[in-house]
C-alpha cells in the first residue's frame, strides 16, 4: 500500500471516532497532529509513536494557520450535538459546523494544502429544509466545503458504535438503571456502523482510493437496519437485563427533552435531537455507500463488546483503575 500523504492534522482527534482514526493513520505510517482544547483529554493518544498533541484554540485563525502548515491532509471531525435555539440553527451549531469549516478551508487554501476529509452526518440532504438545526447546520457545512475548490471527500456516517461509544453503552446503562425505558423516536431506523469501519474508510480514501474519492460524498452505514427500540432491546439482551421500552409520542418526548435541557450540564436528549429523529438514519442508495471490502455486523459485535464491558467482576474493575 503506497501512501500519498504522510502528515495529517486531525481536528477532533481526541474523541471516540478520532481515536480510532488516529490509530489507523499511525499504523499506516502517518505522522499525525491532534489539536485539542484540553491536553488531558488527548493523553491516551501519547502511546501512538508518531502522534503530536497540541493544546490549541482551533477557532483562532492564526493558531489554525500554524496547525495546518506543513500538513498533507486535514481530517475534520469537529461536531456538537447540542446548541441553543436559533434560526436556521443555534450559535454553537453555526460556530462549529458552518463557520469553522469555512475558516479551515480558507486557511488550507492560503497554505496551498488541498486534501480535506470532512465528516458530516447521515441524514443530510434527505429533506430540504432539514427537520433539525443540527442537520441544517451540517448541510451548510458541507456546502461550504464543496465551494472551496479543495480536494475534499465528505463522509456521512450513521450512528457509530464500538467498545467505548456513548450510544449503545448508554442504552446498556439505562437497562441497568431504569425499570422502564421511555424512548423518543422509538420507530426511527438506523444502520449503525463500526468505529473501525469508519476509520478504515478514511484510510482507504487516502490510499487505495486516493484519487477516486476526491469530490465524492459517501454514506457510511452498516449492513443491518434496526429501529431505535430494537437497538435498546439489543443492548439489554447483551447484558442480560431487558427492560420494557415504551415509545413516546413526539409531544411528550419534546416535553421530556425540555425538562432535561433545563437541568445543569449537557442534556441526555434535546428537542432538536428529537427533530433529527423524525427521519430515518439510513442510506437510501447502495451506490452512495463507501466501497469497503466488508462492513462489520452490529448485532454480533455489539453483543460481544457490551457483554465484555458490562459483565465484570470487581477484580476487572480494579485492573482497569490500577493502570
Amino acid at each position: 500500500m503506497t501512501l500519498i500523504q504522510k502528515n495529517a492534522l486531525v481536528i477532533g482527534g481526541s474523541g471516540f471516532l478520532g481515536t480510532a482514526i488516529c490509530n489507523q493513520l499511525v499504523q499506516a505510517g502517518y505522522a499525525i497532529t491532534v489539536a485539542t482544547r484540553r491536553y488531558s483529554r488527548a493523553r491516551h493518544l501519547l502511546t501512538l509513536p508518531t502522534c503530536q498533541i497540541i493544546q490549541a484554540n482551533i477557532h483562532d485563525r492564526v493558531i489554525l494557520s500554524r496547525l495546518v502548515h506543513g500538513q498533507d491532509v486535514v481530517i475534520n471531525l469537529l461536531g456538537v450535538l447540542h446548541s441553543k435555539t436559533g434560526k436556521p440553527y443555534g450559535q454553537d451549531f453555526r460556530h462549529n459546523h458552518v463557520e469553522f469549516p469555512k475558516a479551515l478551508c480558507a486557511v488550507m487554501k492560503s497554505k496551498r494544502i488541498k486534501r480535506l476529509i470532512h465528516v458530516s452526518a447521515l441524514g443530510v440532504g434527505v429533506q430540504n429544509p432539514a427537520p433539525s438545526q443540527y442537520l441544517r447546520s451540517k448541510t451548510d457545512g458541507e456546502a461550504a466545503v464543496k465551494e472551496t475548490g479543495l480536494s475534499w471527500t465528505i463522509f456521512r456516517p450513521s450512528v457509530v458504535f464500538g467498545r467505548n461509544d456513548q450510544f449503545l453503552n448508554l442504552f446498556a446503562t439505562l437497562n441497568k438503571a431504569l425499570p422502564v425505558i421511555p424512548l423518543a423516536g422509538a420507530d426511527t431506523q438506523f444502520q449503525p456502523i463500526s468505529v473501525h469501519d469508519v476509520a478504515q474508510a478514511v484510510l482507504h480514501c487516502l490510499t487505495d482510493l486516493a484519487n477516486e474519492s476526491i469530490h465524492k460524498t459517501y454514506d457510511l452505514a452498516g449492513p443491518e437496519t434496526f429501529t431505535l427500540k430494537e437497538i435498546v432491546q439489543l443492548a439489554g439482551q447483551a447484558i442480560g437485563i431487558q427492560r420494557p421500552v415504551i415509545g413516546l409520542p413526539t409531544a411528550l418526548a419534546k416535553l421530556q427533552a425540555f425538562v432535561m435541557e433545563c437541568l445543569p450540564g449537557q442534556p441526555l436528549i434535546s428537542r432538536d435531537n428529537i427533530d433529527s429523529l423524525s427521519i430515518d438514519n439510513i442510506s437510501n442508495s447502495t451506490e452512495s455507500l463507501f466501497p469497503l471490502p466488508s462492513y462489520s455486523s452490529f448485532s454480533t459485535m455489539a453483543l460481544e463488546y457490551l457483554k465484555a464491558r458490562h459483565d465484570k467482576t470487581i477484580l476487572d474493575h480494579f485492573r482497569e483503575t490500577a493502570h
